[in-house]
């Protein structure tokens, strides 16, 4: 015998009429309206600006408490042409309501990774490192989230240069 099925979807306005007031989900759901907000924000600058063919090429990063936002792009040339645009693009915020002293724009970490395996072909040798190179890598290695794509490139990049080492023994 087939047990019922049960109807597992809800409506969004079910879940969100629920009152999640001082728990977690509640921290994440206004976490969320804001950034949708802050989007839509960027959104209305860049077409303000003249700039609304790079809707979809910009995006929020990081926004701290203490009023920096971080803009993220794919593309290096996106930086060079809006960067002249930023305060435009702060005063835009600012109108909207929201306490902004800063906004950044930068390469996204993930273009940066993909950008760094573009560049070594996969059947390179492998590097060979001056123990001054080791050092730098080591500290930059520490001095880098280690939730970034970057820290993961960088941790690969000194994992095959000591598996080298330990091979071919200057």
């Amino acid at each position: 015998m087939k047990a019922p099925r049960i109807n597992r979807s809800l409506e969004m306005r079910e879940i969100l009429s629920k009152d999640f007031s001082d728990t977690p989900l509640q921290e994440v759901l206004t976490h969320f309206a804001q950034r949708a907000q802050y989007h839509q924000t960027l959104q209305q600058a860049l077409e303000l600006i003249g700039f609304s063919h790079f809707a979809n090429e910009i995006f929020i990063g990081e926004v701290t408490p203490s009023g920096q936002v971080r803009l993220l792009t794919r593309h290096a040339s996106i930086i060079s042409r809006v960067k002249n645009k930023l305060p435009s693009i702060l005063h835009f915020f600012r109108e909207a309501g929201f306490q902004v002293c800063e906004i950044q724009l930068k390469i996204s970490p993930g273009a940066q990774a993909d950008a760094i395996a573009q560049e070594v072909p996969p059947n390179s040798p492998p590097l060979q490192m001056t123990d001054t190179q080791m050092q730098s890598w080591e500290t930059l290695l520490k001095e880098t989230d280690p939730e970034s794509p970057t820290f993961d490139a960088i941790q690969k990049l000194l994992s095959s240069a000591k598996k080298h080492r330990q091979r071919h023994p200057s």
